[in-house]
């Protein structure tokens, strides 16, 4: 499927995010693995966010912000969002300034409600948390995943009206799930149900329309782990970005569509 926007599509990354690391031209690894490359080849033009790897929310959304203005000033855009980086979308667009700016909004594994892991890396590292608070290093955006902090967030924080938005969670069979995240995965599945080894079904559907799940787990939604090399992107993940794709062409081309989003 080739399918061609109108308007750029930003993708914003998660925490712990990056746009690329490398040393000059040599690339050594990015965060949406391919994925650019994948809607480029499309026909689409990208901008890959980089905002604060562990900053709160609000710090992230400004970063956000920047980066969309700097590389596409005077036009609408499009954006997905991988785990936090819909957070940060959703924050972004409580600014009014942001209504007529954004066509769409998709976010993926996105923890709306936040997420357990959050809840025992608090318990488990807080002498961690006190250390990078010490030396001055923004770490709000741990906090503010917090299952507690994250539902307050996100019972004020509306869906703005005129601005589609869908939300893909990540469904994984146990089987499918890639091994770093499998303890994470059995352990959520205990205390939060279906999961993708880091964020609830639950959680990532609790905003805007809920699309079809994906069944991958959260590092591989990034072509992480998914057995394929370099920047190759396997079917399965090819044909699920594609299918979001196409949902924003039918907010491009049908704005009754749209409306009912």
């Amino acid at each position: 499927m080739r399918t061609r926007l109108t308007a750029p599509v930003v993708l914003a990354h998660g925490l712990f995010g990056f746009e690329r690391i490398g040393l000059g031209p040599l690339t050594l690894a990015t965060y949406f693995r391919g994925i650019p490359e994948l809607l480029r080849a499309m026909g689409n033009r990208v901008l890959v966010s980089q905002v604060h790897p562990t900053g709160g929310i609000q710090r992230r959304a400004r970063d956000l912000g920047e980066r969309i203005l700097a590389a596409f000033p005077d036009e609408p855009v499009h954006i997905i969002g991988h785990s936090m980086g819909g957070l940060d979308t959703r924050e972004l667009l409580t600014d009014p300034a942001w209504s007529g700016r954004v066509l769409s909004v998709t976010t993926i594994s996105t923890p709306h409600l936040g997420s357990t892991m959050a809840d025992l890396a608090r318990r488990s590292f807080g002498p961690v948390y006190q250390f990078l608070k010490a030396i001055g290093w923004d770490h709000e955006g741990f906090l503010d995943l917090i299952p507690d902090r994250a539902v307050r967030w996100h019972e004020r924080t509306q869906a703005p009206e005129g601005i589609p938005c869908f939300s893909v969670a990540g469904d994984p069979p146990e089987s499918e799930v890639c091994w770093p995240l499998q303890r994470l995965f059995a352990l959520m599945s205990r205390r939060e149900g279906p999961n993708d080894g880091l964020v609830s079904v639950a959680s990532a559907s609790a905003f805007g329309r809920p699309l079809p799940a994906w069944p991958t787990d959260h590092l591989q939604q990034m072509n992480w782990w998914t057995g394929y090399p370099r920047l190759r992107v396997p079917p399965n993940i090819a044909a699920a970005y594609a299918s979001v794709v196409e949902n924003m062409a039918l907010c491009e081309r049908a704005p009754e569509y749209a409306e009912r989003h």
